[in-house]
C-alpha cells in the first residue's frame, strides 16, 4: 500500500514504513473504536461496510463501551469488544489489555477512553482523527484533521483514502434501503432530541403538524414516539382527534423501525439518532437546526436530503418547515403533483 496524504494529515516514519511494507492480503486484525450513540453507530455504517470492501479476509473487531450497546452495528463486524468503565481500577485496567495485538486500529472515538484503549493495545499502525494536534505525535501513526462541515459518515471514509481506497456513492449503510417509487404517501415527524433545546417545543410541533395536515392533505402525517418515557406523542392527542390524517405511531424497535422508515415518504425532525436512522436508509429527509451545526448531518451527495436553518441562527417557524417540506416533496417525487394546497380560512 502507498500512503496517500499531503499536509493535509500527520504521517509518522513509523506510518508511511508500515503502510508501504504491508500488503492488503496481510492484513489480519482490525480493531475499530466507535464509543457513542444511536445516530453516530447509523454514520459509522458506511465506513465498516467499505472496511470489509478493502480487507474481505479481515477479522474486524468493534470496541465500545457498556453505556452504549443501542444500535452496536454487530452485523457488520466479526466482534464486539465491551470496554469495562464501570468496575475497579484492577477490572478496567484488565479490560485494556483484554485485546490481542491487532494489525490495524482506527479511533473513530476521540474519548478519553478510546485514548486510553488506543494507547495500550499494540498495533502495527494507529489511525485517529484528535481535536489536539499533540494526539498525533503521542498516539496515532496517521492523524487526520476531522470537519464539522461534512457530513460525518463522509469524513470516516477518510481513513480508508488513506490507503487508496475508493469509497462507493451513495455511501452503503447495509440497512433497508428507501425505493421512491414504491414510497407510501407518509410524512413522519420525530420532535424530541437528546437536548431538549435542540429540537421544537411540543407546542410548536403541535401548530406545525396542525397546519401540514391541511396544507398537505394527499399525506398521512404520523408523529413516532421516542424510547424515553417523556418521547410520548400524547401532547398531539387533540391534533389528532381533528384530523383523519393523523397518527401517533407508537414506539417501536430498531429491527421494525428501519424497514418501516425506509417506507416513507419524507422523516421531518431536528438532530437526532432517528434521523440518522432516516439518511441511512436513504429516505428524504428534512432536518431542522438552530444550535446544532447543520453541515455535519446533512449528506450532499442525494438530492433526497434537505435542512432548514437560518443564517441568523434564530429558530426556524412554521412557514420556513412547511416551505422546505413543499420544494423537497415537489424534488423527490414530482409524478406526485403539487403536494400543497391553499387552505382558506373563514373570517
Amino acid at each position: 500500500m502507498r500512503a496517500w496524504t499531503d499536509k493535509c494529515a500527520y504521517l509518522s516514519r513509523r506510518g508511511r514504513r508500515w503502510l508501504e511494507s504491508t500488503a492488503v492480503e496481510q492484513v489480519r486484525r482490525i480493531l475499530v473504536i466507535r464509543q457513542c450513540a444511536f445516530g453516530d453507530y447509523m454514520a459509522a455504517r458506511p465506513f465498516l461496510v467499505e472496511l470489509r470492501r478493502l480487507f474481505p479476509e479481515a477479522h474486524v473487531i468493534l470496541a465500545t463501551v457498556s453505556r452504549y450497546r443501542y444500535a452496536v452495528p454487530e452485523d457488520l463486524v466479526d466482534e464486539v469488544f465491551v470496554q469495562e468503565t464501570a468496575g475497579s481500577l484492577t477490572e478496567q485496567w484488565r479490560s485494556l489489555r483484554a485485546l490481542d495485538p491487532v494489525d490495524i486500529l482506527f479511533d473513530l472515538a476521540d474519548t478519553s477512553r478510546s485514548r486510553v484503549l488506543t494507547l495500550t493495545t499494540p498495533a502495527g499502525i494507529k489511525l485517529g482523527f484528535p481535536y489536539r494536534g499533540l494526539m498525533n505525535y503521542l498516539l496515532y501513526d496517521v492523524g487526520l484533521r476531522r470537519s464539522n462541515y461534512h457530513y460525518e459518515a463522509e469524513v470516516l471514509l477518510d481513513f480508508l483514502k488513506v490507503m487508496g481506497h475508493k469509497p462507493r456513492y451513495p455511501l452503503e449503510f447495509a440497512m433497508p434501503r428507501h425505493r421512491p417509487s414504491s414510497a407510501e404517501a407518509t410524512i413522519v415527524y420525530f420532535p424530541f432530541a437528546s437536548v431538549a433545546g435542540k429540537s421544537l417545543s411540543l407546542d410548536s410541533w403541535c401548530r406545525l403538524i396542525d397546519q401540514a395536515a391541511r396544507e398537505f392533505p394527499s399525506y398521512r402525517h404520523v408523529l413516532l414516539e421516542g424510547h424515553r418515557a417523556e418521547e410520548s406523542g400524547d401532547f398531539l392527542t387533540d391534533v389528532a382527534a381533528r384530523h383523519t390524517n393523523v397518527d401517533i405511531q407508537p414506539r417501536m424497535s430498531l429491527e421494525a423501525l428501519a424497514p418501516w422508515m425506509a417506507a416513507v415518504s419524507v422523516l421531518v425532525c431536528g438532530d437526532t439518532g432517528v434521523r440518522n436512522l432516516a439518511l441511512a436508509t436513504h429516505t428524504p429527509t428534512l432536518g431542522i437546526f438552530f444550535r446544532t451545526l447543520p453541515y455535519r448531518y446533512w449528506p450532499r451527495y442525494e438530492e433526497c436530503h434537505e435542512a432548514v436553518f437560518l443564517r441568523s441562527g434564530e429558530m426556524p417557524g412554521k412557514t420556513d418547515i412547511l416551505l422546505g417540506l413543499e420544494e423537497l416533496l415537489q424534488r423527490v417525487y414530482p409524478e406526485r403533483g403539487q403536494p400543497r394546497q391553499a387552505v382558506v380560512t373563514s373570517a
